[in-house]
């Protein structure tokens, strides 16, 4: 695995930070992005640029240069972003914000300062090198165990099927009379259900029949099983 600093950001102090904390990188010269951390490429701007660049049209140019090369884009902003309300109109940060997030799928992450823009690019070095350290759950929400429980437990297990929200789940029951069934049904079978139709009933079907060629290991990268 890879981490990679921008020759750019000789002069930054992040560099002289990273090696404090012990962390392992090569300089290079980068065509799009400041540091690529294995598959995450980041884009560190201050607060000021970022407004400069919203305002002369580089910053769209510079996110199409990554998403180019990248697959998991991130955007950092060192700095307050209250201290460009001069320079920039509230309305058009937000919607620079909001454009690279729904269609560049670009992460936005700030920092105080370079000694925060050091520890959060660390902390992603360990995460991807190590992992979390912890299993990620699927699903945050879980229903308590307690009387007449049961529907709602039957609905969020089948919530967890491709395409399926809460009221399609309750209509995938209805049907098949309860979860188990739901679980055991073929593609025919789901597409008589209203609401199903053949492509969800597909994904379905694949996604009960897939077996996992990864999991996330709580002490590092992803293993084989």
């Amino acid at each position: 695995m890879k981490f990679i600093v921008d020759s750019r950001e000789q002069n930054s102090g992040i560099p002289a930070l990273l090696r404090e904390m012990a962390i392992d990188f090569e300089m290079a010269e980068m065509a799009a992005g400041d540091y690529r951390i294995c598959d995450t490429l980041i884009e560190r701007k201050s607060a000021n640029d970022l407004a400069a660049s919203i305002l002369d049209g580089r910053l769209f140019g510079q996110i199409e240069a990554m998403c180019a090369v990248s697959s998991k884009p991130i955007l950092l902003v060192e700095g307050s972003l209250a201290s460009v309300r001069n320079q920039l109109h509230e309305d058009a940060l937000a919607g620079a914000i909001s454009a690279l997030a729904l269609y560049w799928d670009v992460g936005f992450i700030a920092t105080a300062d370079t000694r925060g823009t050091s520890r959060l690019l660390g902390r992603l070095w360990h995460h991807s090198v190590n992992g979390l350290g912890y299993e990620v759950p699927l699903r945050v929400a879980k229903v308590k165990a307690q009387p007449g429980a049961e529907g709602a437990a039957a609905v969020y297990l089948i919530e967890g099927l491709p395409g399926v929200g809460a009221e399609t789940a309750r209509k995938l029951i209805t049907h098949f009379g309860s979860a188990r069934a739901v679980f055991g049904a073929t593609e025919a079978q789901l597409v008589q259900c209203k609401g199903i139709g053949a492509k969800t009933a597909a994904a379905i079907c694949a996604a009960l029949d897939s077996r996992p060629v990864q999991f996330r290991s709580t002490k590092g990268p992803a293993a084989q099983l």
